[in-house]
């Protein structure tokens, strides 16, 4: 059994690390944006102008990782048993393709992977294409990949927790 507050605390770690690398990279290049060494000399030195868009740019970004945080901390997440439906919260071991991997449904941060008691997971969000084959589905259900055909191999739903 997996503990879940464990798990959100690895994924707050993993998007506060993330967070703190975009301020970073925010201040670095706005103060880039505003140095001396910046200030165009010819109309074809952009030097500036492109480090201010950067510093925007990861601004925004840091901006969307303190949502992100903020989503996950007001997470309050169930364990799920073979009897409950796969929702938000959920964290699912699938079986298929010769391998069994882990995927936690999440609000956001799809895409994230993370190690939890030396297994790898996934973030993935109710907007991903496996997420809306799973969302719904209960523990021994079968899914196909997204592009897959029917004859294609399955994937099982191993263990819902």
């Amino acid at each position: 059994m997996f503990d879940k507050q464990k798990l959100l605390v690895k994924i707050i770690e993993k998007l506060q690390q993330e967070l703190d690398n975009a301020v970073f990279a925010a201040e670095t290049a706005r103060t880039d944006a505003t140095d001396d060494q910046s200030v165009a000399e010819t109309q074809y030195d952009t030097l500036g102008i492109e480090a201010s868009y950067l510093a925007h740019g990861q601004s925004e970004r840091a901006e969307k990782l303190k949502q992100q945080i903020n989503q996950y901390k007001k997470l309050k997440v169930a364990d799920f048993n073979t009897n409950d439906e796969i929702a938000i919260g959920c964290l699912i071991k699938l079986s298929g393709f010769n391998q069994q991997r882990l995927y936690f449904i999440g609000p956001s941060a799809g895409g994230i992977k993370f190690s939890i008691d030396a297994q790898e997971v996934l973030i993935i969000t109710p907007q991903a294409p496996i997420a809306k084959e799973l969302i719904g589905k209960y523990q021994f259900d079968q899914i196909t990949m997204p592009g897959k055909s029917l004859d294609d191999e399955g994937i099982e739903i191993l263990a819902v927790y």
